[in-house]
């Protein structure tokens, strides 16, 4: 059953006269027994407040106006969130006037207001704002308590039927999906619709080298920065590191034919016998340098390393698109064609779930698929 909130002025509340001898004014909200209230700014002397109204002062009148239309604005909240079928609760409330957002705001204002609000990267701002353009799109000036289960259903068949890639609907809706977990957080929604509502997973794209297009790639003559980029990448299809674990990798990390550190992006210790996987060639490059630091010190940014990488790799008819990190999935894929059993895969690049490291298995089972309907085609 809807309780509704109760409004009243109420004077020193604490008691506590400023050093003028006023006290403040404030807005009692009351439902259940339970109270919030909201300053209203305004001082008076005890003997200007009187049963909830100013008195004994010039601009009585003017002021009784101002406080009760404050009172009218915290209760409009309310009134939206009612008309909307909402039970409205203290909490809410007071988050809602807070932040100055209303049931009745806008999806795209709530949205714009919660990303300007973050530290969130320029990258993921971005994400955001296209979401915010698109769902004006599919459905102009929504506010936020429009968005239920059924939004959700019908804003997801738009996007399929808009022509969509999978995985940008996916991030789409998971985008959605925080939003609306902000304004859970804030009281502005009681629930969020996603609780019922289930998203896909994407579709893994991990693009790899073959070991026709590694051995390619380790016999192209190649000089000056270009040799590098491509003996930084051969090392991550020998060990499985990321980019920000090669390029900070030390001579200090190679001992007796192992190599151990901590993975900066998950602090998971990894040991990687360097003799016996790939016929040992990462001592190769190591020779080659006289010093693993001699390399990897010298790399630049990822970006800059990517943009020299597809040069290389369209020169031995591999996808362009490649980017550094299949590196690491080439070294687990080639793992797995070799039956090198998956949990040893899974120390190996430092997977904390099994389940991350099977994805290398689903590749290689995809990749026989390819090949068989390629010979039926014949």
């Amino acid at each position: 059953m809807l309780t509704k909130v109760r409004y009243k002025l109420v004077y020193n509340r604490s008691h506590r006269l400023n050093r003028l001898g006023e006290g403040l004014v404030e807005i009692e909200c009351s439902q259940l027994g339970r109270r919030i209230y909201f300053t209203t700014h305004t001082y008076l002397l005890p003997g200007q407040f009187y049963r909830g109204s100013v008195i004994n002062t010039p601009n009585a009148k003017g002021l009784n106006y101002a406080l009760y239309k404050m009172i009218q604005d915290i209760e409009q909240v309310e009134l939206e969130y009612i008309k909307r079928g909402v039970e409205v609760n203290l909490p809410m409330l007071k988050e809602a006037v807070r932040a100055h957002i209303s049931p009745a705001a806008k999806m795209s204002e709530f949205g714009v207001q919660v990303v300007e609000q973050s530290d969130r990267k320029h990258l993921t701002k971005q994400n955001y704002q296209t979401l915010l353009n698109n769902m004006e799109k599919f459905r102009k000036g929504s506010l936020i308590t429009d968005i239920d289960y059924q939004y959700i259903v019908s804003y997801d068949k738009w996007l399929r039927d808009s022509g969509i890639a999978h995985n940008t609907r996916i991030s789409r809706l998971r985008l959605l999906r925080a939003l609306l977990n902000e304004a859970k957080k804030r009281d502005i929604i009681s629930t969020n619709p996603f609780d019922r509502f289930r998203i896909q997973q994407m579709i893994s794209k991990k693009g790899y080298l073959t070991f026709e297009q590694l051995h390619k790639l380790e016999r192209l003559t190649l000089y000056g920065n270009e040799d590098k980029v491509r003996d930084a990448f051969l090392i991550g299809c020998y060990t499985g590191l990321r980019f920000s674990d090669i390029t900070t990798l030390r001579d200090e990390h190679l001992v007796n034919g192992w190599l151990t550190r901590n993975m900066g992006k998950t602090g998971y210790m990894v040991d990687i016998p360097i003799n016996e996987l790939f016929g040992g060639k990462l001592l190769q490059i190591i020779n080659k340098y006289g010093t693993i630091s001699s390399l990897t010190k010298s790399l630049g940014s990822n970006c800059a390393v990517n943009r020299t990488l597809r040069s290389i790799l369209d020169r031995i008819g591999v996808d362009n698109k490649i980017p550094f990190h299949s590196s690491r999935h080439t070294f687990g894929t080639l793992l797995v064609q070799q039956h090198v059993p998956i949990t040893t895969i899974q120390k190996l690049l430092g997977h904390q779930k099994v389940t991350t490291t099977q994805i290398y298995s689903e590749v290689d089972r995809r990749a026989i698929t390819n090949d068989l309907k390629k010979l039926t085609k014949k």
